[in-house]
């Protein structure tokens, strides 16, 4: 029992150690800059509650369906995420040294994620009963401790589903894989033997380029198969390229997104090689962004296919495409030990930008263009200097 709060420890002498090593001046720029922003953001969703007010109030299908199937699935986004954070820390390589067994490792993971899950709940309760007040909705403390419950309930199925699975297993699964295709060619031998040699391997936790099949993946694969093979059926149905297109794009993102993954930036083994920051960055960006592609091509086929006139569409999704992979490369590569807050970053950026664009016109580009610029300016710097 004395070890149940191990995992909490580890994360919160991560967070102190990051800030430590974050220079003031950064310090500075994040709180006040962020806090303008968050400032900003907040009160222009009050403004727009409160001018969709009575439309709000009477969207019956809103509080009955919509509002809790979001809480839900938010609940267990989050569930999931937090559990494979206190997993991968409570499983961690320095601590094999402990006296712990494999019951006692997945304790301190529900400990932790349970413990985070808390503050989280409340951000939950606290929004939705802002948001039930600044709308007059009668009722708004019940709404918003409603809503903690919705999202405790979707965040302990997926984190006690998560839990439940042996993660110690699962890494001696993976090293036995290896003793068994010894003899065999690597499935990613033809992408990731270019110098330095297995890098992508590396930021997957794969053995030497081998690839074993999942829950994850094949359930990720199916899911992705069954989005594009119905938009592009809806693009042949109508005769129009935009469903198809549209979901090249997001789907093609969400694949990046998915499959891109930035630690070994943080490595000292790579830092002290002879090998510069972009390069290394090219290389970790160069498998997602084939797999990327990969996926972009059939539902874009099939938008050409059902509107060859529309030709323009798919091709602009393209670009767009190489775009926003790249400008996530670089959050994830800021953030590069922790994907969850890059893919929130990025996400929140893109969203925000596309706000204001609805205003100030595509002029707002620029200020997310330099942000990711600053960004990239950062990440090198923090590759180059530790």
């Amino acid at each position: 029992m004395r070890h149940d709060r191990l995992v909490l420890t580890l994360l919160w002498r991560e967070v102190l150690a990051g800030l430590r090593s974050m220079r003031r001046r950064d310090l500075a720029w994040i709180a006040l800059g962020g806090g303008a922003l968050l400032t900003y953001a907040v009160a222009d969703i009050v403004i727009a509650l409160r001018g969709a007010a009575a439309a709000l109030r009477q969207a019956q299908m809103l509080w009955t369906l919509g509002l809790p199937v979001a809480l839900l699935c938010l609940g267990g986004l989050a569930g999931s995420a937090l559990a494979g954070l206190c997993l991968s820390r409570a499983y961690a390589p320095f601590l094999t040294a402990l006296p712990l067994s494999s019951g006692e490792r997945r304790r301190m993971a529900v400990v932790a994620a349970f413990v985070l899950a808390i503050p989280l709940a409340l951000v939950v309760a606290a929004a939705v009963g802002l948001g039930c007040a600044v709308i007059a909705k009668p009722l708004a403390p019940a709404w918003g401790f409603g809503a903690a419950i919705l999202f405790g309930i979707g965040f302990a199925l997926a984190a006690g589903w998560r839990l439940r699975r042996d993660y110690e297993s699962t890494n001696s699964e993976a090293a036995a894989l290896v003793v068994e295709t010894g003899a065999r060619r690597p499935l990613l031998h033809a992408f990731d033997r270019s110098t330095p040699a297995w890098l992508a391997s590396w930021a997957w936790g794969l053995p030497a380029g081998y690839v074993r099949p999942s829950w994850r993946l094949i359930g990720a694969s199916i899911l992705l198969g069954l989005a594009a093979s119905l938009a592009a059926a809806a693009s042949f149905i109508h005769a129009s390229a935009v469903p198809a297109a549209m979901a090249a794009l997001t789907g093609g993102l969400a694949v990046f997104m998915l499959s891109a993954r930035f630690h070994p930036l943080g490595s000292p083994v790579l830092r002290t090689a002879p090998l510069g920051f972009a390069r290394a960055w090219l290389r970790l960006v160069r498998l997602p962004l084939q797999l990327s592609v990969a996926f972009f091509l059939l539902p874009a086929g099939a938008a050409m296919a059902a509107e060859p006139s529309a030709w323009a569409m798919p091709l602009a999704s393209g670009f767009w495409l190489l775009a926003l992979n790249g400008a996530y490369a670089v959050f994830a590569a800021y953030f590069m030990t922790a994907p969850f807050v890059a893919a929130l970053s990025f996400l929140s950026a893109i969203a925000y930008t596309s706000y204001e664009s609805l205003e100030y016109g595509r002029t707002v580009l620029i200020g997310f263009a330099a942000l990711v610029l600053f960004l990239w300016h950062r990440a090198q710097q923090r590759y180059r200097h530790g």
